[in-house]
């Protein structure tokens, strides 16, 4: 793991130093590895990288790094999809996040490093199963809609992963590829400035997080850039398969170096 010594904001420090550099190639290829297989497969960004950081960086600082690193992909994405997001639903559903930020900051404030891997890993291993195997069907309807973005909220604010909730619920939404597109976009990036805000209102820092990110983003836009380059020529149903795997090996990792520790 990382400590936060060898973090960009220690006083002092020189962004360009070799060692640095060096240092944050893993964390930066875990982002280029994340974004390239969203741009493959459509698949979240956040549910691959942040389980990933977290064999890199304490829990807590992953939480805060990808607010910063989602938020940029958002900024990059939306004028380029707004025109098809459905805003009126982004509203509602914007109602049950804000409503679960007070709850999810006194989990992130109370639970341990530990607790908070074991939580990341519970949630993508609940959603990978419900991905893969439910058949239940979420009808679209103003109650959903809150219900979805108080989930996605808790989930959000405790993880840094807000998608889980919203992608099962959206699966089965009346969308066309378009709109499901602009609307997760647009959820995303208000539901991300919303939390970062509640997060720097009630003394969070997100400096490290800021600093940290500086390596990443490269690593972030090329991935996205080589993935569109793929996309024509990879299988995204094997790709898929190989996130999954990937995600069940790194949850059984997660609960083993908690059962370990």
């Amino acid at each position: 793991m990382l400590p936060y010594k060898v973090c960009l904001y220690q006083k002092g420090s020189d962004p360009l130093d070799v060692s640095l550099v060096l240092s944050h190639l893993m964390p930066a290829f875990v982002i280029f590895l994340a974004a390239l297989m969203q741009a493959i497969t459509g698949f979240g960004l956040v549910i691959i990288a942040a389980p990933l950081l977290m064999i890199f960086y304490d829990p807590k600082l992953t939480v805060l790094i990808m607010f910063v690193v989602a938020m940029c992909t958002n900024i990059v994405q939306l004028p380029f999809v707004f025109r098809e997001a459905r805003t009126r639903v982004v509203a509602v559903i914007i109602i049950g996040y804000m409503l679960a930020q007070p709850p999810g900051l006194l989990i992130y404030h109370h639970f341990s490093s530990i607790q908070l891997k074991i939580l990341v890993g519970s949630v993508i291993f609940i959603s990978l199963l419900a991905m893969q195997f439910s058949h239940y069907h979420f009808r679209q309807c103003q109650r959903n809609d809150i219900l979805t973005g108080f989930l996605s909220g808790l989930s959000g604010v405790t993880t840094g992963m807000a998608g889980p909730p919203l992608i099962m619920y959206f699966a089965y939404a009346n969308f066309t590829p378009q709109q499901l597109r602009g609307t997760s976009v647009l959820f995303f990036f208000v539901s991300g400035f919303i939390s970062i805000s509640f997060f720097i209102a009630n003394g969070i820092d997100f400096t490290p997080a800021v600093y940290e990110s500086v390596y990443m983003i490269p690593a972030l836009v090329l991935g996205i850039l080589l993935g569109q380059k793929l996309l024509k020529h990879v299988s995204p149903r094997l790709f898929r398969r190989l996130i999954f795997c990937m995600l069940y090996f790194v949850c059984l990792y997660t609960f083993y170096s908690v059962l370990a520790s």
